[in-house]
């Protein structure tokens, strides 16, 4: 079965406004990219930035734009060939390490060669 790339927008109420100098958030908006390999399914996800030239429909469209590469195996190697840093490559890359983890019984920090990232964690650190 070849993989299948889906996206979408989400938005999420925040439990109280976040202030910056920039503005007011009362919301979480983000884009979400699925890759589905059969049974397993990676999630990724990004925010766009206008102060970096992104909007929602150009991250959507980049996404999108990746569906036949992603259903004909593409990488995270490919990937960074294939497209410029930012917020669509981002979600992407996620959604690949993601699946990978998903279809290996691995987590992301096993698979890229990292020590467990709680080892110096005081307290509460659940992976």
């Amino acid at each position: 079965m070849r993989r299948r790339l889906t996206v979408r927008r989400e938005s999420w109420p925040l439990a109280r406004p976040f202030a910056i100098s920039r503005g007011v958030k009362t919301e979480a908006e983000v884009v979400v990219a699925e890759i589905r390999d059969a049974d397993t399914m990676g999630r990724g996800e990004c925010v766009p930035y206008p102060r970096y030239g992104e909007t929602w429909e150009d991250v959507v469209a980049a996404i999108r734009a990746q569906a036949d590469a992603v259903a004909d195996g593409l990488d995270r190697e490919a990937l960074r060939r294939e497209m410029t840093p930012g917020a669509a490559r981002n979600a992407l890359d996620a959604a690949l390490w993601d699946l990978e983890a998903a279809s290996t019984g691995r987590s992301v920090w096993e698979i890229a060669g990292l020590p467990w990232p709680c080892k110096n964690a005081v307290s509460g650190c659940r992976i």
